[in-house]
């Protein structure tokens, strides 16, 4: 079970949703997407992506990127996280890299879910980058495609739904309720 705090951060960022969210300028963005987190208010996501080299290795020393596509706007609109949004979609600092022996894991932390680690590891398929989410969802270890937030009028979360692919090559899903 995901500890308590996650969801009061949640909630937390439910009151952004009706601040306008600023541009996202800079570099480019990882084209590299391991999941993404949906919503019940509208179509847009918050996507982590991997940087990659050419040979499929992670890029630099925080090589997961999080960003929004505004698809309400659009299906190419990015932006970046606002500062407020950071304590609920946003990474913990520590992004370590290591190789494997079919190619690369970043592991990772998101701020909300901190006590729930997420393996995305990548690696070269018929000339191809992979890249994967790994984390535990209900007794094993899943391929993690999907994080749901349901929330309700004002700025509350009924539930978080995780989705997946179990070990068994079949779909996954965990609740977690307030």
């Amino acid at each position: 079970m995901l500890p308590g705090s996650g969801f009061n951060n949640l909630t937390a960022v439910a009151l952004t949703t009706v601040a306008t969210l600023a541009s996202a300028a800079g570099a480019p963005l990882p084209s590299h997407s391991a999941f993404f987190l949906s919503r019940s208010e509208n179509r847009n996501q918050v996507h982590y992506a991997l940087s990659l080299d050419e040979a499929c290795r992670p890029v630099g020393t925080r090589p997961v990127q999080v960003y929004w596509r505004m698809l309400e706007r659009g299906p190419s609109e990015v932006e970046e996280l606002l500062g407020v949004e950071q304590p609920v979609y946003g990474l913990e600092d520590s992004q370590p890299v290591e190789a494997t022996a079919e190619g690369w894991r970043v592991r990772v932390s998101l701020k909300a879910f901190p006590s729930r680690p997420i393996d995305i590891t990548t690696a070269r398929v018929d000339g191809k980058c992979q890249v994967q989410a790994w984390t535990k969802l209900g007794n094993s270890v899943s391929q993690l495609e999907h994080v749901f937030v349901k929330t309700s009028w004002p700025f509350s979360v009924d539930f978080v739904r995780l989705d997946g692919v179990g070990p068994d090559g079949q779909p996954v899903h965990e609740l977690i309720r307030k």
